[in-house]
């Protein structure tokens, strides 16, 4: 009797020391991101919407993260590169990849529409895109990858991006150094809109809310509160009125809203009203509304 308690003894105690080992070796492999020190949140965020889906899932099948976001929503480079591939896939849809000088290559798919073309040069924050639900998807995301050498069909280099990712608010709604559209006059940025801002327009093919906004100088938000739009849903030859207004400020990057406010003498809450913003989050690019007091 006295042998098998002995014997218990020793085999709990051994049970516990391989409990401990066990924990100790997990905690040390969970905080093995397996990535360069210097990418760790290194990088501004490629679109701007809700994170639906996350790196591993599926069954370990799903290698990368899901951003939900309304068509037409731009989505950016997150950092310096070189575009490799722009094409249309029958799974990724139209789908974009950029090669980075520290090898590391992004994927960027599902895209509504493809602004840049192969062997391209992009800047960090450079419009390349908008969100869609091209190829297998189910709706408005983009699917992006982040991968520690060049895409291959195993996707064995694949890693998780919100590893990459980073936390700033001003990196994660702040971002999007959009393509300034050549039809925008000087005298839209920041300064008084031109009269020639007035009158029904027709949307021809490839137009959205935002590149139309872009155009004229106004909000995403007003053309729709002007046309009673419920989303951002726009078809061609669809008839849809512009008017003038006072005031605009495209956003540049590293404003805030309330920086924005106060240089035009007015409150945050005030610029919110007029643009219908629900936060005071705003994009690089934007078009915000501002009435002079």
């Amino acid at each position: 009797m006295d042998l098998i308690k002995r014997l218990c003894i020793v085999l709990g105690i051994m049970a516990f020391l391989g409990v401990l080992f066990f924990s100790t070796s997990y905690t040390f492999a969970a905080e093995d991101r397996g990535v360069p020190y210097e990418w760790e949140e290194a990088f501004i965020w490629p679109t701007v919407g809700e994170l639906t889906d996350t790196f591993g899932t599926r069954g370990g099948s799903h290698y990368g993260i899901d951003i939900a976001a309304e068509e037409g929503t731009p989505v950016v480079s997150v950092a310096d590169g070189v575009v490799s591939r722009s094409y249309y896939s029958d799974t990724y849809g139209n789908v974009i990849f950029i090669n980075h000088d520290n090898q590391m290559e992004t994927v960027y798919a599902h895209l509504h529409e493809r602004l840049v073309e192969e062997e391209q040069y992009v800047e960090e924050g450079q419009l390349i895109g908008t969100v869609g639900t091209t190829g297998r998807s189910s709706g408005n995301h983009l699917h992006f990858e982040v991968h520690q050498e060049s895409w291959n069909v195993h996707k064995s280099e694949a890693i998780d991006p919100l590893f990459v990712l980073s936390q700033k608010p001003s990196h994660m709604y702040a971002s999007l150094e959009a393509e300034r559209n050549d039809a925008i006059s000087a005298a839209a940025r920041n300064e008084e809109v031109s009269s020639n801002v007035v009158g029904k327009i027709t949307v021809t093919k490839g137009d959205t809310l935002w590149s139309l906004a872009q155009r004229y100088g106004v909000s995403v938000e007003l053309i729709k509160e002007w046309n009673h739009l419920k989303d951002e849903t726009i078809y061609i030859n669809q008839q849809l009125m512009i008017y003038e207004v006072s005031t605009v400020h495209n956003v540049q990057k590293g404003e805030t809203l309330t920086a924005i406010a106060n240089q035009y003498e007015r409150s945050v809450d005030d610029v919110m009203e007029l643009n219908k913003l629900d936060s005071d989050q705003i994009l690089i690019g934007q078009m915000l509304y501002i009435e002079r007091e």
